[in-house]
């Protein structure tokens, strides 16, 4: 257990390290969601009512569970609230490398624990995505504490309290990510359900999971049901594709080399949990069915959704379970020839597991945002602090203390991309994609009420890419940009000319 609390140590320092440099957690860069997820929960906290006031298309766990730091934003300013979501974000990636850890370490033996650790603590992706608040890390948090408590409950005898808990852990899980529901059905199946086997585990666990999302989703329905069906549910379901649209290109995401002893062992690990699947113990062939549902239908949601970037492959904390079951099994075929070995071939495991993965961390480290720091510097310095801003990307704003402006006779815009988005679908017109979408009437509508209004707008490349031909050219008409200078790289800051 102390070499898990090492590992664990040790991927809390890789992933907290960037923020060590100038600039602290703004000098390293913020990616789109992280800056939205923040924003959602510090309005909500200031009495804005996602769903009901503005538009966001997940469910409310994580505007939620984000609390701390909004609350430290309310008081010091929203620079340093999402400061302090930053490095929340890098110690729940840390406890999440001890909960792989220990899972592993119960069910499979040690060799299975520091290795899954180690899966997890150096996946490239999790890593850069555990530096901010995003959705992934709190959803593998609740995923991951409430297999921990289905698989292996802390305390024989009280197994039906621990069902239940992990029941309200996976109705977190599901709070933050529909995505969640995976590991909700794979625990339903994983425990054989029959008329002769206890059927109480299964039950026990929806009744906590039917609690927990109804404590949570329940006020936020409440205030506005058809918005929060038609955000949290229709959107996902009928939205238009974007990110990565080839399979093939996301079969290399999902299994780069960057990742290719560990990937190896997942998948050892997954033929493994076919084979013997009749031949270990039942508490064994629970967990690994467990996992090995999750895995396989991680997968299949990432190759089926409409819309994919390699930052969901975060939620695939599976594979490092499966890699610790491949590793074991081969730490124990080779014990059984030659237990010196046997124990070289467990540290080499190790070693090779991290190997592939160092370029791509290292290069995760050098990362920096000089200008994001330029942008701040400047808002500070010229903007006034009564003046409305608004910015395609919310990290624009908040890298200088602004929130998304709330302004009167204009929406509230928090998520600029699924509110065009989802305006687009309106128009009932048949849009495969994205980009058809935010050309539509429709779609530009609500935005350039929210430009008219704003006095200062950080355009960006996402706002180019969100506005149509005919938005951009009224924007210049009406705008003149202050930052950056002409030839200079860096999100672009306009001024509305008066009137």
């Amino acid at each position: 257990m102390w070499a898990l609390a090492l590992v664990a140590m040790a991927a809390w320092v890789v992933r907290f390290l960037p923020f060590t440099r100038e600039g602290g957690a703004f000098g390293y860069p913020i990616e789109y969601a992280e800056g939205l997820y923040y924003s959602a929960s510090a309005l909500f906290f200031q009495g804005h009512w996602p769903y009901r006031d503005f538009v966001i298309v997940h469910p409310p766990g994580s505007v939620l569970l984000w609390w701390p730091a909004t609350v430290a934003g309310s008081f010091l300013g929203a620079d340093t609230g999402f400061t302090v979501a930053r490095w929340l974000a890098t110690l729940c990636g840390a406890f999440n490398v001890f909960l792989v850890g220990r899972l592993s370490l119960r069910i499979w033996g040690p060799v299975a624990g520091l290795v899954s650790a180690l899966v997890y603590a150096s996946f490239p992706e999790t890593v850069l995505i555990e530096r901010g608040p995003f959705l992934e890390p709190l959803l593998n948090l609740a995923c991951l504490s409430a297999a921990n408590a289905w698989l292996v409950p802390p305390r024989v005898g009280r197994e039906k309290t621990w069902w239940l808990v992990a029941g309200a852990l996976f109705g977190l899980a599901v709070s933050v990510k529909l995505l969640g529901g995976i590991w909700l059905f794979a625990a339903l199946l994983s425990r054989p359900l029959s008329f002769s086997w206890d059927w109480r585990p299964q039950a026990t666990l929806l009744l906590g999971t039917a609690a927990a999302v109804t404590l949570i989703m329940g006020p936020f329905f409440l205030q506005a049901p058809s918005e929060f069906l038609s955000q949290v549910f229709f959107f996902q379901a009928l939205r238009p594709a974007d990110g990565d649209l080839n399979h093939m290109g996301r079969l290399y995401e999902l299994f780069p080399e960057r990742r290719l002893v560990g990937l190896a062992l997942a998948l050892l690990g997954l033929v493994l949990v076919a084979v013997r699947a009749f031949r270990t113990s039942e508490a064994t062939r629970t967990a690994e069915r467990f996992f090995a549902v999750t895995y396989i239908l991680t997968i299949t949601a990432f190759l089926s959704s409409p819309s994919y970037w390699n930052q969901y492959n975060t939620f695939a904390a599976s594979d490092s379970m499966l890699a610790g079951v491949g590793a074991a099994a081969i730490h124990q075929w080779l014990r059984a020839w030659s237990p010196h070995q046997a124990r070289l071939v467990a540290v080499l495991l190790c070693v090779a597991v991290l190997l592939p993965t160092l370029p791509s961390l290292s290069g995760g480290l050098r990362l920096k945002a000089p200008e994001q720091l330029a942008l701040a510097h400047y808002i500070r310095e010229k903007v006034p602090p009564d003046a409305p801003l608004f910015a395609f990307e919310p990290a624009w704003g908040l890298i200088a203390g602004r929130l998304p402006p709330s302004i009167p006779g204009a929406p509230l815009v928090v998520d600029s991309y699924a509110l065009m988005l989802r305006s687009g679908m309106s128009s009932g017109q048949p849009l495969a994609h994205a980009t058809e979408t935010f050309q539509t009437s429709a779609s530009q509508q609500a935005m350039r009420e929210l430009l008219a209004r704003s006095h200062f707008v950080v355009l960006g490349w996402r706002g180019e890419r969100q506005l149509s031909e005919e938005s951009r050219q009224w924007f210049r008409a009406h705008f003149i940009q202050r930052f950056p200078e002409q030839g200079q790289a860096g999100p672009d800051l306009w001024e509305q000319l008066p009137h």
